[in-house]
């Protein structure tokens, strides 16, 4: 027993022993050289430098870290220019294509230069192509490392000019087959100007496949059996010729696309997250917001092809398509569009639906530049819950004629057409629809909250039940009042008399409201911290009336 405890000893002291920091260029001269040397758990920390550079972890669950990956400063001083490959065919700054999986991880880096590297991809319906993939980083063989707090910029590809991915050649969702999506976690990156273009100028090693660059994913590209974890990113600038500006997930792929700011993409379809080809990511609490698609559709979001994404509470705002100018869906797709602010999107429509039947629910969907939800033919959505109000230049819900659609329970005033047509009448009285104005605290200043007195509170269906956990668009418990509210937001009964903060309306609150009593300066509603709640210019009766409503309110 005593000498198996020893080798045990010897063994945990080897194993620290040999787990090391490593620096470069003071023991290294180069990343890759010290990757070569280095061994699982390992750390390489790398000094601000311009490395001309093409890496691969080679397998290695090591990390590769600048001195200070919360710096920008280091970060931006830190960079690996992969420029001048030593293989043209071979052209993406780091590749990952060994199996790695979570515990590789590559932070605090600026990723430039690459132009991506040859790989057969298996495409459905057309089988083996040549696509050259992965600009800044490209993932294949089943790898899945976390890649954070980089910044990548100036990177091109045909398919994903930041980051490509590419999970199990088979299809991974097949009862048949044994292999599992790959999860890689992209984590609080910026993605700046980097371009997904079909008119490279590389030509594949060989001609046994065609090539078929498409120009997808300028920034990140999930492909075939990939569910990335794209969280808190920040997505400017990024450029594809045809699908996903920013995002693209393709064929069987899933995972989470949460708290990213995906800002000014453009692409011909698709211009901020294109989700395609039975793929379910979760797409939640982002801002998407000025990206640009062409006439195809879908400038914040596009769905096709029998995917069944979840998207909830995103602001989705100054997107442009003429199909779809905030999101379209399209081809036999189940998505469940709930809780998310959709406003102000440009030369379409809010929402466009086309073949398919999504869930909309709970989406505040106003002052787009068309209708707010175009419901083309063989589209049979189900509506409820939605404030669809001041939408430009169509109706609330334009509905085709072959639809059978559900509309329940939705606020649809002050469309420039009308509440619902031409295939259908008004809709104002019929299953709970409602027609007045939402009373929205600020619409100017782009405060879609409900005011105290909106005739969306308590609008809702009386027996509808919220799930456990269910939310409005701010995380808010689903249902406050008596009975569930119509729109993203759901009112915070007593939060707005909450004067000092505290989670409870008091005589603290009360105080306050007392200080500002008949204020005749009380022009702004912030001037007297909210005790105007009609904003009239004064605190006077009718505010105390309201305070006294939500006298000894908590917060949860």
């Amino acid at each position: 027993m005593r000498r198996i405890l020893l080798i045990a000893a010897f063994v945990l002291c080897s194993t620290q022993v040999w787990a090391r920091t490593i620096s470069v260029p003071f023991e290294y001269p180069s990343i890759q050289s010290a990757i070569n040397d280095a061994n699982d758990d390992d750390v390489i920390i790398v000094d601000p430098n311009t490395y001309r550079e093409n890496i691969s972890f080679r397998g290695k669950a090591i990390t590769v870290t600048s001195l200070d990956p919360n710096d920008p400063n280091v970060v931006a001083s830190t960079v690996i220019d992969g420029s001048e490959p030593a293989d043209s065919n071979f052209a993406s700054v780091v590749t990952f294509n060994s199996g790695e999986d979570n515990n590789t991880v590559l932070s605090g880096f600026t990723i430039t230069g690459g132009t991506g590297s040859w790989l057969l991809v298996s495409w459905e319906y057309k089988g083996l192509q040549w696509n050259r993939c992965g600009g800044g980083v490209i993932c294949y063989n089943m790898s899945e490392p976390t890649i954070s707090k980089n910044v990548f910029i100036g990177n091109s590809a045909g398919q994903g000019g930041g980051i490509y991915i590419y999970g199990d050649p088979v299809n991974p969702n097949d009862p048949s087959n044994p292999a599992t999506h790959v999860s890689p976690v992209i984590t609080d990156n910026s993605f700046i100007e980097n371009s997904a273009i079909t008119e490279h100028g590389f030509a594949p090693p060989d001609t046994n496949y065609p090539n078929n660059d498409h120009g997808d994913g300028g920034a990140i590209v999930g492909f075939q059996g990939c569910d990335a974890i794209i969280t808190g990113n920040f997505i400017e600038n990024n450029h594809a010729d045809y699908y996903g500006g920013g995002i693209h997930c393709r064929q069987w792929s899933n995972g989470y696309v949460e708290n990213n700011q995906i800002i000014s993409n453009t692409s011909a379809l698709g211009a901020g997250v294109h989700i395609t080809y039975t793929s379910s990511p979760t797409v939640r609490d982002n801002l998407i917001q000025a990206n640009t698609a062409g006439s195809l559709g879908g400038g914040g979001i596009y769905v096709y092809y029998l995917s069944t994404p979840l998207i909830e509470r995103n602001t989705i705002t100054e997107n442009t398509s003429s199909n779809g100018a905030g999101i379209g869906v399209y081809s036999n797709s189940l998505p469940t569009i709930r809780n998310n602010l959709i406003y102000k999107n440009l030369a379409g429509a809010g929402m466009r639906i086309v073949g398919s039947d999504p869930v909309i629910a709970h989406n505040t969907i106003t002052h787009n530049a068309k209708s707010g939800i175009d419901c083309e033919s063989n589209s049979n959505p189900a509506i409820e819950h939605n404030i669809i109000t001041s939408n430009e230049d169509g109706w609330g819900i334009w509905v085709h004629q072959d639809n059978s659609i559900v509309i329940r329970y939705n606020n649809l005033w002050g469309n420039s057409l009308g509440t619902c047509g031409p295939a259908i009448p008004d809709q104002t009285g019929i299953n709970g629809n409602i027609c007045v104005w939402p009373q929205f605290v600020n619409p100017d200043s782009n405060d879609y909250h409900l005011n105290y007195d909106s005739g969306c509170i308590n609008a809702g269906d009386p027996n509808y039940e919220a799930e456990a956990g269910e939310t409005d668009f701010e995380g808010d418990p689903r249902i406050i009042g008596g009975r569930i509210d119509i729109g993203a937001d759901e009112y915070a009964f007593g939060e707005i008399s909450d004067f000092s903060g505290d989670g409870i309306v008091n005589f603290n609150d009360f105080a306050i409201l007392a200080y500002y009593w008949v204020d005749s300066l009380c022009t702004d509603p912030d001037w007297c911290e909210g005790c105007d709640y009609d904003q009239s210019s004064t605190v006077d009766i009718e505010d105390l009336k309201t305070f006294a409503e939500n006298w000894l309110w908590q917060s949860n």
